[in-house]
C-alpha cells in the first residue's frame, strides 16, 4: 500500500505551465554519421546528459534499465552483468564507447566493463535495437550502445557525494585549451563497503572501488582535424562463492581504452575518416580454490568515406580490420587469434520532403569463419495527413562469430563452433501529437539461427531457429515548462522459462519537475514483472522507487539528495543475489 501511495504521489506534484525541447536531437550511431534522430527508420533511444544528471543513477547498467526493450541484470554492485535487449542474449548486443569496442573476447556474455562504467562525464548514451552489423560489425545481432562522452567542456566542474554502505564519490571535469588544441579532463573515484552480495556463503560486506581517467583532446590543422580519446578504469570488486570461504575472494580488473583519428574534407561534398582503436582488459580473479587471469585486446583500423552525391543522396563507404587476442588461465593453449577484414557500402536517400530511405550491405571476412554477408533497410516516413506521425520500418541480418574464450577454454571451449547469424525487423510509429505530448509504439520480431548455447559440458550451436519478439511503447509529457513525464512499457513475447531473466512486463515511470529556479524534484519507477532464472527458480516481481532533489546554492554550487529504492524493496535481479537496499546520498558540486 505504501509503495502504491508512493507511486501516486509521483504524479500529484502541481503543474503550473513544460514545452517538449524541439530542437532535434543528432545522433550518429544508427548511420555512422550525424543525423538528425526524426529522420532515422531505426529504432532508437537516446539518453541525454539532462536524463543523467536528473536520473540519480551511477552506472550505465542502471540507466539502461530506462529504456524499452532493455533489461540489464546484476549480480552485485561492480559484479557481472548481463545484457538482454529485445529477448536477445547477453553477448548479442555490442557495447562501444565513442565507437571504440568494449565487447571483452576473454569473457562470457556482456562485458565486464559495463558493470564498472559510471556515469559521470558522458554526454549522450545511443541506443539502436535490433541487428546492426552494418555499420557497428559483428556481435551487435540484438543492437548497440554507444556510450559518447563530453568533448567541449566548457564549465569546469568538481563535486562529490557520500551516504549509504559507505559509499562516496569524488569526480572533477575540465576542458582548457593549448596551443590550439582543445583538452578535455575527467577524474572519478568511488568505493563503497557494499552490501552482502549473495545470500549464500559468507555473511559479510563485498566492497567495491575504483578510480578512473579519460582524457581527449582535438585539434583543428586547417587541412584536416586531429583527435584523441583515452581512458583507463582500474578497481576491485569483493564477492562471494556458494559456500563460506576462509578467505577473501576478489577481483582487480584494468581496462584501457584508445582511439584516434583524423579527419579531412576532400572537396565540400566528400569527407574521410582514418581511425585506430586499441581496447586492453586485464582482469585477474582471486576465488575459493584459485586464482585466475584473464587478458584480451582488440586491435582495430577503420577508414570511411561520406559523400553528398546530390541534395538526396549520401552515400557512405567503409574498411574496417579487426584483431582478437586471449591469453591467460583459461585461455588458449597456443597464441590463437582471431582477425576479420570487412568492408561496406550504405545510401542515404531521401525520396521526398517526408520519406528518408536508407539500405546497405556488409562483407565480414573472418580468417577462422570465413566470409559473411548482412544488410540493413530502413524507412522513415512523416505521415502528411496526420500532422506529428511518423511511421518507422527497418530490416537487417547480423552475424556474431564465436569468442575465443568461447573456442579455447580451456575446460568448455569448443573449436568446432559455428557462427551466430539473425535476422529481425520492428515497425511503428512515433505522434507528436502537440508540443506537451508524444507517444510511440513499435513491434520487433528476430530469429536467430546456429545460437551459441553452454550447458554443463562446454559450448555448443543450438539446432534450428529460436524467436524473440514483442512490443515496446512510450508516452511523454510536457504538462508545462516545469514538468517533464516519461512512461514506458516492454512486453516480450517469449518462452520466460527457457530465456530466463528476461522478463515478459517491464514498466517504466519517471518525472522531473522544476519547483522553482533554485530547487529540482526527480523521481523515477523500474516495474518488473514476476520471471524465471536458470533451473526454472522463479524470480518474484519487484519495484523500484527513487526519489532525489537539486538544489543551486548560488550561481557555481548546488546541493543533491537522492533517495534510492525509497520504499526499501526486497528483491532479486539474479537468483541468489540481493539487490542494493534503500539508500541514501548527499552531494555537492562547484563550477567555475
Amino acid at each position: 500500500m505504501l509503495k502504491r501511495l508512493l507511486l501516486i504521489s509521483l504524479f500529484l506534484i502541481p503543474i503550473h505551465s513544460i514545452e517538449a525541447n524541439n530542437s532535434p536531437i543528432i545522433v550518429v550511431t544508427p548511420s555512422g554519421y550525424e543525423m538528425p534522430l526524426n529522420r532515422i527508420g531505426s529504432s532508437v533511444a537516446v539518453i541525454t546528459a539532462n536524463d543523467i544528471e536528473a536520473s540519480g543513477y551511477t552506472t550505465v547498467s542502471e540507466i539502461l534499465n530506462t529504456i524499452p526493450g532493455v533489461n540489464a541484470v546484476t549480480n552485485g554492485f561492480g559484479g557481472t552483468v548481463g545484457l538482454f535487449s529485445r529477448g536477445h542474449d547477453s553477448d548479442m548486443t555490442k557495447i562501444m564507447l565513442d565507437g571504440i569496442d568494449l565487447n571483452d573476447p576473454s569473457a562470457l556474455g556482456t562485458t565486464p566493463v559495463l558493470a564498472t562504467l559510471m556515469l559521470n562525464n558522458i554526454e549522450q548514451i545511443e541506443i539502436v535495437l535490433g541487428p546492426q552489423s552494418l555499420i557497428a560489425g559483428a556481435d551487435a545481432m540484438g543492437g548497440v550502445i554507444n556510450i559518447i562522452t563530453k568533448k567541449n567542456i566548457k564549465i569546469n566542474k568538481v563535486g562529490g557525494y557520500t551516504g549509504s554502505d559507505g559509499t562516496s564519490n569524488l569526480s572533477s571535469s575540465l576542458g582548457f585549451s593549448y596551443n590550439d588544441f582543445k583538452i578535455n579532463l575527467n577524474l572519478n573515484e568511488f568505493e563503497t563497503d557494499g552490501i552482502n552480495v549473495r545470500t549464500a556463503g559468507n555473511d559479510d560486506l563485498d566492497g567495491f572501488d575504483q578510480s578512473s581517467i579519460s582524457f581527449n583532446l582535438s585539434r583543428n590543422f586547417e587541412k584536416f582535424i586531429f583527435d584523441l580519446n583515452f581512458k583507463n578504469e582500474a578497481g576491485r570488486v569483493e564477492f562471494d562463492e556458494s559456500v563460506s570461504q576462509s578467505k577473501e575472494i576478489y577481483a582487480d580488473n584494468d581496462y584501457t581504452f584508445f582511439r584516434a583519428g583524423i579527419s579531412f574534407d576532400l572537396n565540400p561534398s566528400s569527407e574521410i575518416r582514418l581511425e585506430y582503436n586499441n581496447s586492453d582488459f586485464d582482469r585477474k580473479s582471486y576465488g575459493r580454490w584459485a586464482d585466475a587471469s584473464y587478458y584480451s585486446e582488440v586491435k582495430g583500423f577503420k577508414l570511411n568515406s561520406k559523400h553528398q552525391v546530390n541534395s538526396n543522396n549520401i552515400a557512405f563507404f567503409g574498411l574496417e580490420t579487426k584483431s582478437e587476442k586471449y591469453t591467460g588461465t583459461y585461455g588458449p593453449s597456443n597464441d590463437d587469434s582471431v582477425s576479420e577484414i570487412s568492408y561496406f557500402a550504405q545510401n542515404e536517400f531521401k525520396a521526398s520532403p517526408y520519406t528518408t530511405l536508407l539500405a546497405g550491405i556488409r562483407i565480414d571476412d573472418n580468417n577462422e569463419f570465413g566470409t559473411h554477408e548482412t544488410y540493413r533497410f530502413t524507412a522513415n516516413q512523416i505521415v502528411q495527413n496526420f500532422p506529428g506521425l511518423v511511421i518507422k520500418l527497418s530490416l537487417g541480418t547480423g552475424f556474431r562469430a564465436p569468442s575465443l574464450s568461447e573456442m579455447y577454454d580451456g575446460t568448455y571451449g569448443n573449436t568446432n563452433l559455428d557462427p551466430e547469424t539473425s535476422f529481425g525487423y520492428d515497425f511503428g510509429f512515433i505522434n507528436y501529437i502537440s508540443k506537451n505530448i508524444s507517444i510511440g509504439s513499435t513491434y520487433f520480431m528476430s530469429e536467430i539461427e546456429d545460437s551459441i548455447t553452454w550447458a554443463g559440458t562446454g559450448y555448443y550451436n543450438a539446432s534450428g531457429k529460436s524467436e524473440r519478439d514483442g512490443i515496446e511503447t512510450f508516452v511523454n509529457i510536457y504538462p508545462n515548462d516545469k514538468t517533464e513525464i516519461k512512461l514506458s512499457h516492454t512486453h516480450l513475447m517469449t518462452d520466460e522459462k527457457v530465456l530466463v531473466r528476461r522478463p515478459n512486463n517491464t514498466l517504466t515511470a519517471s518525472i522531473n519537475y522544476k519547483f522553482s529556479n533554485k530547487i529540482d524534484f526527480y523521481g523515477s519507477l523500474n516495474a518488473v514483472e514476476k520471471h524465471y532464472d536458470t533451473s526454472s527458480v522463479v524470480i518474484g516481481s519487484y519495484e523500484i522507487i527513487n526519489l532525489g532533489m537539486g538544489y543551486d546554492i548560488n550561481s557555481s554550487s548546488s546541493l543533491s539528495l537522492k533517495i534510492n529504492n525509497l520504499s526499501d524493496e526486497s528483491y532479486e535481479q539474479v537468483s541468489g543475489y540481493p539487490g542494493l537496499p534503500r539508500q541514501i546520498f548527499l552531494g555537492l558540486d562547484y563550477q567555475f
